[in-house]
């Protein structure tokens, strides 16, 4: 044995976060490659210089691998297949494992998480481990030397609860397998930042009985630009009567404006055209990064869709994925069916307190305005400003809320193992902040998006192969699980706990 670790450090494709979060990635590696000497093992860093910012890159940069160990570092936010396609390249009997850094100001455990989906997808093993302090050796050190010196590194995990299916159950999911054969589900453009999250059409057929259409971003974009600007005002005027405050501003940097707004607003009628013209039952948007490169994005739009409440309404959610997200997309329609078309979340798994058992679900886009206070009748708690220049280059804001519907909440989520599709589930309950603690949370991550906090009923991020989970008010694991089983796929339950565990 060679003792040696090799390194790789992925990051995002745009140059302006990869200059803001690199420096903090080398203090971090520093940190790391310590704790990596203690343990008598040399760390060989295989991009020193820079991150790796494309596949292209990733496939030039994996072939310095020369250890007998390999560790992903992802200090931010990664796109999963600047490491899926080049780790494949290395030899299957390598261990391998993902590392992030978990502190609250960059997603580096949302790229873990994404980059985990493709790793599982395709049948590469590999462990994970998130790290929030570099600077407390001891909380990671562990860790790190059963990894390299036995190969592997997986926390013990509780036992999980045994989830009964009832006649009733089975009944209510032969119900909801029913309304999704024969629909269709529109994907516009191709997959979100390089994500492991599509579903082919023949799978979509071959699980659901599902068409999947697809259309390229430029469809939508011109179908935008004909709708006219007084209908677009008039939604706006809407999203405003209904109590949205839209913050407006003039300058186009810092601000939302009302251009990008009633921009925004002809991307939703559009996609309801696009909804008519082709018969789409639930839908997925790309966004990120094609998109928003060039108009502003449509995560107001999405969660506007998502909502009962909304202009032009037919008093009906349509389900609206953002990030072209198949896997969330369809679990979403799932959720919505069986909850008898309450609105449906779509979230990243942002950042957790695992001694509270609390969790930030942080995403900008596609939460619907209802999670508030939970109205159908108005739009009152949700806000939209100007989302991070860094990031939307052409603006546009989403629909921020801090969920404040209590009670019990079931996330869901349909992934694939090994090129093959599972259910995954839990339960937790939405823990309610005051304005204070809302503002202590968010302050390092992203104030501007929505946020739902919950307490679950299990330590997710050692299990979840996604980093969207998606989420639906109520308890449906049961329903779920025969979901699963008509489907003939298989059901994970990842709870250790009952929510009334979690309140007693």
């Amino acid at each position: 044995m060679n003792k040696i670790v090799d390194i790789y450090l992925p990051l995002d494709s745009r140059e302006v976060p990869n200059n803001e979060i690199w420096p903090i990635a080398i203090k971090q590696l520093d940190e790391l490659i310590k704790v990596i000497e203690k343990c008598g093992w040399k760390a060989n860093v295989l991009n020193s210089d820079k991150p790796v910012s494309s596949v292209a890159e990733g496939m030039q940069v994996i072939k310095r691998a020369k250890g007998e160990r390999f560790i992903n570092f992802m200090a931010g936010w990664s796109y999963p297949d600047f490491s899926v396609s080049p780790m494949w390249q290395l030899p299957y009997d390598v261990p391998k494992l993902l590392l992030g850094s978990t502190i609250s100001n960059y997603p580096g455990g949302v790229g873990l998480l994404a980059t985990a989906s493709g790793m599982v997808h395709v049948g590469i093993e590999t462990g994970r481990l998130f790290v929030e302090d570099f600077k407390k050796p001891k909380d990671f050190a562990d860790a790190i030397h059963a990894f390299l010196n036995e190969g592997s590194y997986r926390p013990p995990y509780p036992d999980t609860i045994e989830v009964s299916v009832s006649q009733v159950h089975k009944k209510k999911a032969r119900n909801v397998i029913d309304q999704l054969k024969g629909s269709i589900y529109g994907a516009v453009g191709p997959r979100s930042m390089q994500m492991w999250n599509k579903i082919s059409e023949a799978d979509f057929l071959k699980y659901f009985g599902i068409a999947r259409e697809g259309f390229d971003g430029l469809r939508l974009a011109k179908m935008a630009e004909k709708i006219p600007d007084k209908r677009a005002e008039q939604a706006l005027n809407f999203l405003i009567e209904k109590g949205m405050d839209i913050r407006l501003g003039k300058d186009p940097v810092k601000d939302l404006t009302k251009d990008m707004v009633v921009f925004q607003m002809k991307v939703y009628f559009a996609l309801l055209e696009l909804k008519r013209q082709f018969g789409l039952d639930f839908i997925g948007v790309q966004d990120q990064l094609d998109w928003v490169e060039h108009y502003p994005a449509t995560d107001l739009t999405l969660g506007i869709l998502n909502n009962r409440l909304r202009p032009e309404s037919n008093e009906e959610t349509m389900v609206a994925a953002t990030e072209a997200d198949d896997g969330a997309a369809i679990t979403m329609q799932v959720l919505k069916l069986l909850s008898s078309g309450e609105p449906v979340g779509f979230n990243d798994l942002r950042y957790w307190d695992a001694k509270q058992e609390l969790y930030w679900f942080v995403n900008s886009g596609a939460l619907a305005p209802y999670f508030a206070y939970g109205s159908h009748k108005s739009l009152e708690g949700a806000w939209s400003e100007r989302q991070t220049y860094m990031y939307f280059k052409q603006g546009g804001g989403t629909c921020t809320v801090v969920v404040r519907v209590p009670g019990v909440v079931t996330w869901a989520r349909f992934s694939f193992r090994n090129h093959k599709m599972y259910l995954c589930a839990g339960r937790g309950i939405t823990d309610i902040p005051t304005e204070e603690q809302w503002k202590e949370r968010s302050n390092q991550c992203n104030p501007e998006w929505p946020h739902w906090y919950l307490k679950l009923c299990s330590q997710i991020e050692w299990k979840i192969n996604s980093n969207h989970p998606i989420t639906v008010k109520g308890d449906y694991l049961a329903d779920l699980k025969a979901v699963a089983e008509e489907l003939g796929i298989p059901f994970e339950c990842y709870d250790y706990k009952t929510p009334d565990q979690l309140v007693s």
